[in-house]
């Protein structure tokens, strides 16, 4: 068994943009919504509270004691393993979108409940889960790696030399771009987070709670059918990890659909008030006839020329 492994410095550099990519993304969508939506950041501070509240100190935790503790059944048993990959997906969206009602329900209680707002929240919510569970672990993993690559395994326990060798070389066998897959699929995830925050919203919008067992339903199938494939497939191949992340690419296009289909259109009152107003009667004859060289029509004769507002 070698004492070092060979780790391309390419892989390095593209796990490095990777981290880079999923941790500036968020931020950077959410400045840009700030600024063209007129929104405020504290929707923002409102979807990574609820995420940290409802998955990172109390779902993330759970799950992750309870697989340690059940891990050597998992691998004995496929139909326990699928069993418990649908707890997790079912529990998920559970968590993830009652923690979504929670904060239109209280955080925005007393406020009108706008798309706006929503977008920004989903910015908020997955931006965290972004941050945290992607890019942290990402610099956890990156950092560990480059240790064990200067160090060698000489100092590995003996007990988990063998195992940690093969991780290694599983990484060194790696494309040199296979790291920005995680860059690609924060790229769509997002997108997705902000379409379940949408779809909780009309919960409040339409008042049919409906929307919420959609949303639950919508967060189940996204993360069921991403996770599914990996196991029914080839686990740990390159061909795997490709069709994945088409499948997440496809659900973020979907997901684009749903923030555009429904977001907040002007009432009825609002299109009539940004039309221009028809002239008078007695201002439209004035204006059919033409003026004489010897009169000049008074300014206040013109009427003015109004624009409808910009925007959404």
């Amino acid at each position: 068994m070698p004492s070092t492994f060979h780790l391309n410095p390419v892989w390095v550099a593209a796990g490095i943009i990777a981290i880079a990519f999923v941790i500036l993304y968020p931020l950077v969508l959410a400045v840009i919504a700030h600024r063209r939506l007129k929104v405020s950041w504290k929707y923002f501070a409102y979807g990574a509270l609820i995420f940290f509240v409802f998955q990172l100190i109390t779902r993330v935790p759970a799950v992750t004691v309870i697989q340690a503790a059940i891990m050597p059944q998992l691998e004995a048993s496929p139909a326990l393993l699928y069993t418990w990959l649908a707890i997790l997906v079912l529990t998920a969206g559970l968590f993830e979108e009652v923690g979504r009602y929670v904060a239109f329900r209280w955080l925005m209680r007393r406020e009108e409940k706008t798309w706006n707002k929503a977008v920004m929240y989903g910015l908020g919510h997955g931006g965290l889960e972004s941050i945290v569970l992607v890019g942290g672990l990402a610099i956890l993993t990156l950092v560990n790696i480059l240790v064990l690559s200067s160090i060698g395994l000489s100092l590995i326990p003996v007990a988990q030399r063998a195992q940690v060798a093969q991780q290694l070389a599983a990484i060194s066998a790696q494309p040199a771009w296979f790291p920005l897959l995680a860059a690609w699929e924060r790229l769509w995830t997002i997108p997705v987070q902000v379409a379940l925050s949408v779809l909780v919203l009309q919960v409040f919008r339409r008042n049919n709670i409906g929307w919420l067992w959609l949303a639950i339903l919508a967060h189940a199938i996204v993360d069921g059918v991403s996770v599914g494939l990996i196991q029914v497939l080839r686990p740990g191949s390159i061909s795997t990890s490709l069709i994945a992340e088409l499948v997440v690419a496809i659900f973020g296009a979907i997901s684009l659909w749903i923030i555009w289909v429904l977001r907040d259109r002007p009432t009825v009152k609002e299109s009539s008030e940004a039309q221009p107003l028809p002239p008078a009667p007695a201002e439209a004859v004035a204006l059919a006839q033409p003026a004489s060289e010897d009169v000049v029509a008074p300014e206040s004769s013109v009427p003015e020329i109004l624009k409808p507002d910009d925007g959404l």
